[in-house]
């Protein structure tokens, strides 16, 4: 049987020095060195949430200045083709009436010369018919 007497007392007396010596030289350094990687690790986690968060932001406002720009792209894309366009009716505007004009001067250059060839196309059938008279009929006419 287990008997109570005076080394019971000094067992109990030892084991609590053994505790609190344990405590101060074991455990507290422990606690203390796991409650400091506690708080480093909620501090980086902290700062990984807050830049994640920022990340978020500056991709969202990426995405909407690249749909301006692009929206942005689209019209001004659409203001050249138009002005493009226009440039080109212009032009051919300016081509039809350069040359509707060279057409009427080369109808007048082509009128002028019919007319003149006409001329002396009479010029030369009215010698030339004479000469054929005169040949037909034997005598000067």
């Amino acid at each position: 049987m287990v008997e109570i007497n005076y080394s019971l007392l000094i067992q109990m007396a030892n084991f609590l020095v053994f505790l609190f010596l344990m405590n101060l030289v074991l455990y507290r350094p422990i606690r203390r060195i796991v409650a400091e990687r506690k708080r480093f690790i909620q501090d980086r986690q902290e700062g990984i949430e807050k830049i994640e968060g920022l990340t978020r932001a500056g991709l969202t406002d990426y995405d909407a200045k690249l749909k301006d720009a692009r929206g942005l792209g689209i019209s001004r894309i659409q203001e050249l083709k138009a002005a493009g366009y226009e440039a080109e009716k212009e032009l051919l505007r300016q081509s039809a009436e350069v040359t509707a004009g060279k057409v009427r001067n080369l109808r007048a250059k082509i009128q002028k010369d019919v007319s003149a060839a006409r001329k002396d196309l009479k010029q030369q059938v009215k010698a030339f018919s004479g000469e054929l008279a005169q040949k037909i009929l034997g005598r000067k006419v």
